[in-house]
């Protein structure tokens, strides 16, 4: 007859153990494990674009460009110019600008039909100069400012689902085509966002071609400098401040990288916000040749000397930090900064002539700075 074993008893003692350390094993593994499943059955953040019909936002845009001249070189028909003076350059660019977005019908990732009311446009230029020649000092500052006719204006962008892309016209109606022939409906950053659900922690490439929206919003903004503002480019030779701005640096021709990465999600004032952070390599080579010709129209030079520009062809590169919060309460973004180093080398050739003689004039610049952007959604 076989004896039952005594659980308190000596011979009980090593099952006990057993059972003891295998209990131990599971519970250890299973808090090891635990994490790991969590992390795959926590869903991910949808950060999408999708604020809600017969919504309206107000968007400022803030950017400053900052540039000191590093190099010049000039040579008047095909001959290294002697003597060309020491000289110290700085460019400052700042432009502004305020819309209100009503969000009169949603499709997928994009309005169907937006309503855009331009509160604010505003673009500021200045340019001080210092030159050293045969022991004479000569400075020069000059500023100037660029308006633009949407100022006030309101714009319809209708999605055309057959030709993709957007129809735009003023409202009340006007036939002003130079106006809108550059906008872009985008002023959103959607060109940040991921294409799919992520993790706090995800990363994702940014597509550059798309960057142009992030870096110019709302496009070509029509912008020319003020009637009277004629200050001659004189000295600039070329580089009257008022030329160009972003928009007009960036082309099909961008290249480079840049990547996001959700790096936070955190809960404020009831609304629930995506951090992104967002990194930036580029560089774009544009013919700025039309560009600068329509500028110099609004110059007089001294002397009643005649400029006929050859060609200007600008290299510009850009890299850059920036953080963007999306409020994924309203599916819309919240703020935006990005700032970073900025280097821009510009290439020109000219025929001059007056007082009975004709040149040919070549100029080099290289220049280097800083770019920053602010943007604010309320």
């Amino acid at each position: 007859m076989r004896r039952a074993i005594d659980p308190s008893s000596a011979a009980s003692r090593p099952v006990r153990e057993l059972h003891l350390m295998n209990a131990k094993h599971l519970f250890v593994s299973a808090a090891l494990i635990a994490p790991v499943l969590a992390a795959f059955a926590l869903p991910g953040e949808k950060v999408r674009f999708a604020p809600a019909e017969g919504s309206s936002a107000t968007k400022n845009f803030e950017s400053k460009m900052e540039l000191t001249l590093d190099h010049m070189a000039i040579t008047m028909n095909g001959q290294d110019v002697p003597g060309v003076p020491e000289m110290d350059m700085n460019l400052t660019h700042t432009q502004k600008v305020g819309v209100t977005d009503e969000f009169v019908a949603m499709g997928d990732g994009r309005p169907k039909k937006l309503k855009r009311h331009f509160d604010t446009l505003t673009s500021d230029s200045a340019m001080s100069m210092k030159m050293e020649m045969m022991g004479q000092s000569n400075s020069q500052d000059h500023n100037s400012e660029a308006e633009s006719e949407l100022d006030g204006k309101t714009v319809l962008f209708t999605w055309d689902a057959e030709a993709k892309e957007f129809k735009k016209a003023l409202d009340p109606a006007e036939e002003k085509p130079e106006l809108l022939k550059g906008l872009d409906e985008d002023m959103d950053l959607r060109a940040l966002l991921p294409e799919s659900e992520v993790k706090v922690g995800d990363e994702w490439d940014v597509d550059v071609k798309s960057l142009v929206s992030v870096l110019a919003p709302g496009g070509d903004l029509a912008f020319k400098p003020k009637e009277g503002d004629k200050e001659g480019m004189g000295m600039g030779m070329g580089m009257n401040p008022s030329m160009g701005s972003m928009h007009d640096y960036l082309s099909d021709l961008l290249e480079g990288e840049a990547k996001a990465k959700l790096a936070d999600v955190r809960e404020e004032d009831g609304a629930k916000l995506a951090v992104i952070k967002f990194t930036v390599k580029i560089a774009s080579q544009k013919d700025m040749t039309d560009i600068v010709q329509e500028a110099m129209k609004n110059t007089e030079l001294p002397g009643g000397m005649e400029v006929e520009l050859d060609h200007m062809d600008i290299d510009f590169k850009m890299e850059g930090e920036g953080e963007l919060v999306w409020n994924m309460k309203t599916n819309q973004f919240s703020s935006f900064e990005l700032s970073g180093p900025v280097h821009m080398n510009m290439d020109m050739a000219m025929k001059i002539s007056g007082q009975g003689q004709n040149m040919n004039m070549e100029q080099a610049l290289e220049m280097s700075g800083t770019n920053t952007m602010s943007v604010k959604s309320t």
